[in-house]
């Protein structure tokens, strides 16, 4: 498993709650090995009216807003 992003990329990804695509820019990319490689994107995005720090698993990241297609 290879990062797709790295820090400076923007990304996008589907929000359950909002129920809508969100995009932020990836400010850490964080790598962890316990028993299997997993990877995830530091993101800060509003999301339900709030800013927040998102951390957007590798599966669910994308490259571009699908959702305008």
């Amino acid at each position: 498993m290879e990062e797709q992003f790295k820090v400076g990329d923007t990304i996008y990804w589907y929000c359950d709650i909002c129920d809508c695509v969100h995009s932020g820019v990836v400010k850490f990319v964080n790598r962890t090995f316990v028993g299997y490689k997993e990877i995830n994107y530091e993101v800060e995005a509003f999301c339900c009216e709030e800013k927040k720090t998102l951390f957007i698993d590798y599966y669910d990241a994308m490259e571009k807003d699908l959702s305008e297609a």
